[in-house]
C-alpha cells in the first residue's frame, strides 16, 4: 500500500469521525465509546466499558512514573481514567479535531490538565522518539488501519525495551464472504480488519512477546445491540442533528453488525505484547 492510499484512508477516517458519527457518538456512547465485558449478567453496557478499561489495567504494570501513549483516544474518557485512578501521564492521539477539542474540555472540567496531553497524530507514523513511552493502550482503533503491520512496527519503536503494548481491536473472522466483509467495513470506513491469529502472527513476527491472547467475541453482539437500541429510542433527538437517511442508515447498520457478530463473523480481542528488554 502506498503512502497515498494510507493518507487518503486517514483522511476518510477523520472525515468519518468529524461528521455525522459525532453527533451520534457523543449522543449514544457519551465519552466511552468501546465495546463492553459485562461484569455480570445484567450488567448495563456503560458499566461493562469501564469494567473492560479495569480489566486493562490490570493486565499492565501502572505507576505514577509509567508514561503511557493512548493510540486512538476517542473522547478521551480512558485516558482520563488511567491518569485519575493511576496517576500516570498519559499522552492521547487521534485523528479526529471534533474528539480531540472534546477530551480536552472534559480533562480540563476534571482537573486533569497536569497528566494528561491530547495531540493529534497518526498511529501509522507516530512523532515520538524510539523508546519514550512504557506502556501503548489502545482501543478498537486499528481496524482503522491502512497499514497494521506498520503501525504494530511503531508501536514497537516507542516503547522503551521492557515496555508492553496492551490492546482490543474488532475483528472480521476468516471465512467471512467478501460481501459481508464490505458491509462490515462499510459502517465504520475500514480498509480492511484482521482476524485474531493474523494480530498473534504480526506481532510474533515483529518480536514481540504476546503475553495474553484474549478472545472476547461473545460481547459483540451485545455491545452493538445497545447501541442500536439506544438509537432508535434517541431517534427524535438525533433528529435534530443528523438527517434521517443517516440515522435509519445506522440503525440497520448497527442491526447487519449484530446479525453478523451472533453468526460468527465478527470477533474482538484483547492483546498484551512486551517489546523485548535487549
Amino acid at each position: 500500500m502506498t503512502n497515498k492510499d494510507t493518507e487518503a484512508i486517514v483522511s476518510s477516517t477523520k472525515a468519518y469521525y468529524d461528521g455525522p458519527a459525532d453527533q451520534i457518538y457523543r449522543t449514544i456512547w457519551g465519552d466511552n465509546l468501546h465495546l463492553g465485558v459485562p461484569c455480570r449478567d445484567e450488567c448495563p453496557h456503560p458499566e461493562a466499558m469501564e469494567h473492560t478499561n479495569e480489566i486493562m489495567a490490570q493486565a499492565v504494570n501502572l505507576k505514577p512514573e509509567t508514561k503511557v501513549l493512548d493510540l486512538g483516544c476517542g473522547y478521551g474518557s480512558t485516558a482520563r481514567y488511567l491518569a485519575s485512578e493511576y496517576g500516570c501521564h498519559v499522552t492521547a492521539t487521534n485523528i479526529s479535531q471534533k474528539e480531540l477539542d472534546l477530551a480536552a474540555e472534559r480533562t480540563s472540567q476534571a482537573g486533569l490538565e497536569n497528566l494528561l496531553n491530547f495531540e493529534y497524530g497518526d498511529f501509522h507514523q507516530l512523532k515520538y522518539a524510539d523508546g519514550s513511552f512504557d506502556i501503548i493502550w489502545s482501543q478498537e482503533a486499528f481496524l482503522h488501519g491502512a497499514d497494521k503491520a506498520l503501525i504494530l512496527s511503531e508501536c514497537l519503536r516507542v516503547l522503551e525495551p521492557g515496555g508492553t503494548l496492551v490492546f482490543t481491536d474488532i475483528l472480521v473472522r476468516a471465512g467471512t464472504p467478501q460481501a459481508d466483509r464490505d458491509r462490515i467495513y462499510d459502517r465504520v470506513k475500514s480498509p480492511d480488519m484482521w482476524d485474531l491469529p493474523d494480530y498473534q502472527q504480526a506481532l510474533t513476527k515483529l518480536g514481540f512477546k504476546v503475553g495474553r491472547s484474549e478472545d472476547w467475541s461473545e460481547h459483540v453482539a451485545r455491545s452493538y445491540g445497545w447501541v442500536r437500541d439506544q438509537v432508535l429510542q434517541n431517534r427524535t433527538e438525533l433528529l435534530k442533528l443528523v438527517d434521517e437517511t443517516t440515522v435509519d442508515g445506522t440503525v440497520d447498520a448497527l442491526g447487519f453488525w449484530v446479525e453478523a457478530a451472533n453468526a460468527g463473523k465478527i470477533g474482538w480481542a484483547m492483546f498484551v505484547a512486551q517489546k523485548p528488554s535487549v
